[in-house]
């Protein structure tokens, strides 16, 4: 059965947001109490997708199918870079195997409300788009990944 890590205060790409006035003020994110920041991932890991699976279903799904292409590194809150505000549920996850935290993919985020609910997902969110249609879909989208990351090339050896 798919297991989630502890979560962990993940605020990396959120920051990049962050205005230069603000780094210069010392920028702090406003820390969820343990209990909400539990209960947004929660409420990530109980979505339903399309085809009736929950979030945590799908990416145990495909990380089942595909155990060495795809594996969930984390999901962690990520705050919003101008303001400090937590804003987003995300999913990190490793392609391949090499597996480092730096080789992380950190496309797959949720955006929330102030009181912990789902936001629409964006349109141009496309392995999230894929994620929300459900199991097969996600799987699709994790083998197209793959592709372009680690096969691009069809005469080289595998990049991961």
């Amino acid at each position: 059965m798919f297991k989630f890590q502890k979560t962990a205060l993940f605020v990396g790409w959120v920051a990049i947001a962050c205005s230069s006035t603000a780094a210069q003020q010392g920028w702090k994110p406003k820390l969820l109490s343990r209990a909400d920041e539990a209960r947004w991932i929660q409420t990530i890991k109980m979505h339903k997708a399309s085809d009736g699976a929950t979030v945590a279903e799908v990416l145990s799904y495909v990380e089942h199918m595909r155990p060495r292409q795809f594996k969930v590194s984390e999901i962690s809150i990520g705050y919003n870079g101008a303001t400090g505000e937590p804003d987003t549920v995300s999913i990190s996850y490793w392609i391949g195997r090499k597996r480092s935290a730096d080789d992380a993919f950190v496309d797959l985020g949720y955006n929330m409300t102030r009181d912990g609910k789902i936001k629409a997902v964006s349109e141009e969110a496309t392995t999230l788009k894929a994620l929300e249609q459900g199991r097969e879909s996600f799987l699709r989208e994790i083998d197209s990944i793959c592709k372009m990351t680690c096969h691009s090339e069809p005469n080289e050896k595998p990049r991961c």
